[in-house]
């Protein structure tokens, strides 16, 4: 446990900064970097050892459990509260920001240097947040089916979930099974259902939806 101490304090301490930072951002963001930047720091942890996982997968609970204080009030946190929701409510960081929490963090701690963590980290994460970027600044086409949705905003979940999650595959192959290339089919397919899920009807229920598709799909192909 001892060799555990120093990587789980440089992890909480580069989240903590770097969410510190996120407050001047936009949710959409928060989101399509933080994600990213929690899992390469997965680097700096033995990846063999058991209580690895259950470190690094305390980090964003930890963080959720905070959201979850804001959230109900207990914390007056205005500047989280208005980079973290749409509304300005603290109401709102218990849906979409605590749900991210909690999802990432059981991915972490039951798919440990998985590619089915890393893929669905990946595409929740850049998915979400580039839809969000796009849809706000191009988007005009709504869905037919889900008007709060638009057709680039669709276009920019598949397209940025795939190339940032095969670039973070990438860069984290040689502690991984399969290569990036071989896990490339699964990926899109994964980002292909993940989209269609993305821009269903489903208001703050989507992180949820996605994170459980994602994964099942993946089962489903051998992962």
């Amino acid at each position: 446990m001892n060799e555990l101490i120093a990587p789980f304090l440089t992890l909480s301490m580069i989240c903590l900064m770097w969410l510190n930072f996120c407050q001047f951002l936009k949710k959409h963001k928060v989101i399509s970097s933080t994600g990213i930047i929690y899992v390469l720091v997965w680097r700096i942890f033995p990846q063999f050892n058991w209580y690895s996982r259950i470190v690094v997968g305390l980090v964003p609970l930890i963080i959720s459990f905070q959201y979850a204080l804001i959230g109900l009030g207990i914390i007056n946190d205005q500047k989280t509260v208005e980079s973290m929701s749409r509304s300005g409510s603290p109401r709102e960081l218990l849906l979409g920001p605590l749900s991210y929490g909690i999802i990432i963090s059981l991915l972490t701690m039951i798919f440990w240097f998985s590619p089915i963590s890393i893929i669905t980290i990946g595409v929740l994460c850049l998915g979400d947040g580039f839809a969000a970027i796009f849809g706000l600044k191009y988007g005009t086409k709504r869905i037919p089916y889900n008007r709060e949705k638009t057709l680039i905003g669709s276009l920019a979940f598949f397209i940025c979930s795939f190339i940032g999650t095969f670039i973070l595959l990438t860069l984290l192959q040689d502690r991984l099974l399969y290569p990036s290339i071989v896990l490339a089919p699964s990926l899109f397919w994964v980002c292909l259902i993940s989209t269609l899920i993305e821009s269903l009807p489903l208001r703050d229920w989507d992180n949820i939806t996605i994170s459980i598709c994602s994964v099942l799909t993946l089962n489903l192909m051998g992962y």
